[in-house]
């Protein structure tokens, strides 16, 4: 038996709630939102901590440089490459924001507005933290072929592709997964392809995204008849 998902915000959305106003309603929801995680069945917290625990792990990892990145990988010279990164990485988001929009789902904009800034911070945090940590003889912070290069790890363009496919999927279902979790794939090759980042650099964005999601989004509720 499948666990009971926790309640919805939609009630502090609606017109009739007793928080009036779309901006006022919109902050409640976030607060709301904000606060999920405090009430997820214990699979779905089990299922969020390890993958944040994923994202830490393979943040950690030591890539080495001379073994795996040696040689440039080419990315620059491939369309398919320049295509995902100049152009269909984007779809992800521009879904997670107009889906909500097109729905008047003020609930999930609350939502995607706290996956946003979780998801942020846990990307752009950890990034600047283990920047100068050396595991194995390897910095952290550096990026393929550039001994200079900082902030490696997690991808910030995987994360963002992640927490926006897994936002969409589980607030809207899963038939969106045919078309974003693909482009999710794409981006994270991609960013491998350029040398922009080691491929456990984008697993870690992965799991973040993964996770954010889990920890704050719920499914949406049919509108009642």
């Amino acid at each position: 038996m499948m666990p009971a998902e926790p309640s919805d915000t939609s009630d502090l959305t609606k017109p009739g709630s007793a928080v009036k106003g779309r901006w006022p309603r919109f902050c409640a929801a976030l607060i709301e939102s904000l606060s999920l995680h405090r009430r997820l069945p214990r699979a779905w917290c089990w299922a969020a901590w390890l993958c944040a625990a994923l994202a830490l792990a393979c943040a950690l990892y030591p890539s080495d440089h001379e073994l795996r990145y040696h040689t440039p990988r080419g990315g620059q010279d491939r369309v398919a490459v320049v295509l995902v990164e100049e152009g269909l990485r984007h779809v992800n988001t521009v879904v997670a924001i107009v889906l909500p929009l097109l729905q008047r789902d003020l609930a999930g904009l609350a939502q995607l507005a706290a996956v946003t800034v979780v998801g942020t911070a846990a990307t752009h945090i950890p990034k600047r933290l283990f920047n100068d940590w050396v595991v194995a003889g390897t910095r952290l912070g550096q990026r393929p072929l550039d001994e200079d290069s900082r902030h490696n790890a997690p991808s910030g363009h995987s994360s963002l592709a992640s927490a926006a496919a897994w936002f969409v999927c589980r607030r809207y279902g899963w038939r969106w997964a045919c078309l974003l979790l693909p482009i999710t794939a794409a981006t994270m090759w991609a960013r491998v392809m350029l040398d922009a980042h080691t491929l456990s650099a984008v697993l870690s964005g992965l799991f973040v995204g993964v996770a954010v999601v889990l920890f704050f989004v719920t499914p949406r509720r049919p509108a009642a008849a």
